[in-house]
């Protein structure tokens, strides 16, 4: 499954803690973003990579990224609040 925003798209994997919703930016300098969903805690994490260097991982305010606890809560948060992120 797929989410498109501002005509970059968002692609889906799922996890053993969740899923993850991973897409990259335009431009010379390529940087990765993922929001990765943490399901038994419900928890919302932000990474940027810049190639070739790991990742950068941070969680997303746990009062503005919150879900119901379920992949679909998840994703209606993640569609909603991608507007706000790099893309």
């Amino acid at each position: 499954m797929g989410i498109e925003v501002d005509g970059v798209e968002i692609h889906e994997t799922s996890r053993g803690s969740g899923a993850a919703w991973r897409w990259s930016s335009q431009g010379p300098s390529t940087i990765d973003y993922e929001i990765q969903w943490v399901e038994n805690k419900d928890t919302f994490l932000y990474s940027t990579r810049v190639r070739p260097g790991g990742w950068n991982v941070s969680q997303l305010d746990p009062n503005t990224w919150v879900g119901d606890g379920t992949l679909e809560g998840a994703r209606d948060m993640v569609e909603r609040g991608l507007p706000t992120l790099p893309h």
